[in-house]
């Protein structure tokens, strides 16, 4: 059986490259809209590094992934720990003793502890692993240009979805 493939016009050349474009994005947006929604439901959350309070193990800009799932209880000096220190501010340093009155941090780059030690209530999770520099990425989602260009480019893609047109290639092949 011979298959013998016609020449592409302008147009479908055009179609295809798009469709390609089409099928990237929306598979792209996808995926990471699962994943973040699967960490979500598994008790991860994500947190912007803003200090270099821990130096080359979580530098400014790196992403940490804490699991709100690890009890207070199981934490143990050298431990990663992020806590609340106010309203809006979180902080993620290690875990380097356990008293009764709760878990003494410390950042790695700094000379002494913190001077408050996480309780339960203001204990968040453990971080579980990181990525550095991602952070400066979604800080900048939370701007105004970056919401634009967010909302833009949902819109375009919603756009596209409207003129995506599946092609099976049947039109393209025939049989001999």
């Amino acid at each position: 059986m011979l298959f013998c493939i016609k020449e592409m016009t302008k147009k479908q050349v055009v179609r295809n490259v798009f469709n390609t474009v089409y099928r990237v994005i929306s598979t792209t947006v996808i995926t990471f809209g699962v994943i973040l929604g699967i960490l979500y439901l598994c008790g991860i959350r994500l947190y912007h590094v803003k200090s270099g309070s821990m130096g080359e193990l979580l530098p400014i800009g790196s992403v940490c992934f804490v699991s709100t799932y690890s009890d207070y209880d199981s934490i143990a000096a050298g431990d990663v720990v992020s806590f609340r220190v106010s309203d809006d501010m979180l902080v993620t340093h290690r875990a380097v003793e356990i008293t009764d009155k709760g878990i003494t941090t410390k950042g790695d780059m700094n000379e002494g502890s913190d001077p408050d030690p996480v309780t339960r209530e203001n204990y968040i999770g453990k971080t579980v692993f990181a990525v550095p520099y991602i952070g400066f990425f979604l800080a900048w989602l939370h701007t105004e240009s970056g919401i634009i260009t967010l909302i833009a480019v949902m819109a375009a893609v919603c756009i596209m979805g409207f003129f995506y047109r599946s092609d099976t290639g049947s039109e393209n092949l025939r049989e001999e």
